[in-house]
């Protein structure tokens, strides 16, 4: 594949963009025209797309969605906020901090940044605006919070990186994401205190005492369970992440239905329905983005890539500075788990020359595409922010811009500081 060929694919692709053509679709047409004019048989990249959706671990996905979907229908997401408030509520921006806290929590049941943000959201945003919250700031803050489920266990991104890259354990990646999880909920929390203060939003209620506090734990405790017995199912070997997903989506729907008694039978239809729409949405864009990965690789584009990119990347500084600048525009366009796919195996080897290790790696290119569900235009959490909140897109981005900041000094700090990323392996 020659340099014009690999320019012509990629404006192409963007171009489809342009005109607002689905990723899904719009990568397929791509790789399509791609194999005609190559000469390859098309009955490749058809058998290349299926063979990629006949893998276990993808299984993780779907479940996880659903187990996420139960929770935030089965009361857990409330009981979680209301943790969360007790201890954090009578801060300034008390309600904020409680949202990016409650994210976190709630971000290690979903794995899912958009589940996350209108799970908590759907409570938070309303009742922040309801005690005088800027509209713009209450869903912006909202947004970016959600983020942070990508980063903690059990997130879906870790799953299809693992997929991507060869000889790297979903289960170590699990562990490389905790540390980030919490430095990037600090990263947030910091601006979300210091604006929230300067306008004189919350800190209105009285400091939660011990007794109060305790109540909350044990109203949430079966929210609390729940990473416990995915994790520690995980890494005592009694299951596989594959089936701590399906573990996890039982588990949801019992404590819904019989515990907290908030699933009723008429809401199991919309539960299913509402997270097979979500599955197929990321399931429907990996075929392509594995059949263009293994198309790069034979045609050692990325060996091309690095070549023609050596002169820009003077030492281990200027490299990661340089994908992090790429990662932080593709993320604008593109969307996550297609993004990871398609640039695991073109950026990986730039990096590992410097002795950057897949997992340190992987978090780098995770929080740094994460921070595309927040920027315009594809930004996903911005809308769904948006619709709850009943704001401009605009208002919504702009009322980020704070927490944006900090996210980015966070992502920073993850990329220069390996041991973050490594702390636990």
């Amino acid at each position: 594949m020659s340099s014009f060929e690999v320019l012509l694919m990629v404006c192409s692709f963007f171009a489809f963009i342009a005109l607002q053509v689905p990723v899904a679709i719009a990568l397929g047409t791509v790789l399509f025209l791609c194999y005609y004019i190559m000469g390859f048989n098309t009955i490749e990249l058809v058998m290349d797309a299926y063979q990629s959706l006949d893998s276990f671990p993808l299984l993780a996905i779907p479940m996880f969605i659903l187990a996420g979907t139960l929770m935030a229908t089965g009361g857990v997401a409330k009981r979680i906020l209301g943790l969360a408030d007790e201890f954090v509520g009578h801060l300034p921006g008390g309600l904020a901090i409680v949202t990016i806290f409650a994210c976190l929590l709630f971000g290690g049941l979903s794995g899912s940044a958009p589940a996350t943000v209108a799970a908590i959201g759907a409570i938070t945003i309303p009742e922040m605006i309801k005690q005088g919250y800027g509209k713009g700031f209450a869903a912006g803050v909202t947004a970016c919070s959600g983020v942070i489920a990508i980063l903690v266990p059990p997130s879906n991104p870790m799953i299809i990186y693992s997929l991507s890259q060869p000889g790297t354990s979903v289960s170590a990646m699990f562990l490389s994401g905790i540390l980030p999880g919490f430095l990037l909920a600090l990263g947030i929390a910091i601006p979300a205190y210091w604006v929230s203060k300067k306008n004189g939003w919350g800190g209105t209620r009285a400091a939660g005492t011990w007794g109060t506090r305790g109540k909350a734990i044990y109203e949430a405790k079966w929210a609390i369970l729940t990473p416990v017995i995915i994790l520690g199912g995980i890494y005592s070997g009694v299951f596989t992440p594959t089936e701590s997903a399906a573990v996890a989506s039982l588990y949801a729907f019992i404590i819904g239905m019989f515990v907290h008694k908030e699933i009723k039978v008429t809401k199991i239809f919309d539960i299913l329905s509402k997270s097979a729409i979500m599955s197929v949405v990321a399931m429907f864009l990996i075929p392509f983005a594995v059949a263009l990965g293994k198309l790069l690789s034979s045609q050692q584009v990325p060996e091309l890539m690095t070549h023609s990119l050596s002169g820009f990347m003077d030492g281990k500084v200027a490299t990661i500075l340089l994908i992090i600048l790429l990662l932080l525009f593709i993320g604008c366009f593109m969307d996550t788990l297609a993004s990871i796919i398609v640039l695991t195996p073109l950026l990986y080897p730039l990096v590992s020359q410097y002795g950057i290790s897949t997992y340190h790696f992987g978090i780098i290119l995770i929080v740094c595409l994460g921070l595309g569900f927040v920027t315009p235009p594809l930004g996903g959490n911005l809308f769904i922010a948006n619709q709850i909140s009943r704001t401009s897109v605009q208002s919504v981005f702009i009322g980020a811009l704070p927490t944006l900041g900090g996210m980015l000094v966070a992502a920073l700090l993850i990329a220069f500081i390996p041991q973050i990323s490594e702390a636990f392996l």
